[in-house]
Formats: structure tokens, sequence, C-alpha cells
């Protein structure tokens, strides 16, 4: 378990005894956060994987 999801738990825990009256997207904003990090990377791991592969396509096809 990360920090992003104990910090959800605490919120939401905190939210349902009514310490804070925050609105419920507020939060689960840090696993929100997370999870459009996680799709950035994953993204930028399938460009890097299409650009390597086209660079060793062109390599391969010189020969």
């Amino acid at each position: 378990m990360g920090f992003t999801e104990i910090l959800t738990i605490i919120f939401i825990v905190l939210k349902l005894l009514g310490v804070i009256t925050w609105a419920w997207w507020v939060c689960l904003l840090p696993e929100i956060i997370a999870g459009v990090l996680y799709v950035i990377v994953v993204i930028a791991q399938l460009v890097a994987i299409h650009k390597a592969h086209k660079s060793i396509k062109k390599h391969f096809d010189e020969f």
C-alpha cells in the first residue's frame, strides 16, 4: 500500500466521521492523481517502445 492509498483512506475516514466536510472528489483526489500519473507513465512507455521498434526496424531494413 502506497502513500496515496493511505492518504485516501485517511481522508475517507475523516469524511465519514464528519471531521472534514470536503466533497467526495477531493477526498479521492490522491487516488485520482495517482491514476492519472500511472496512465501518463504507460503512454510514455508505449511511445518509447514504438519509437524503439521503429528505429530497430529501420536499422535492420538497411541490411
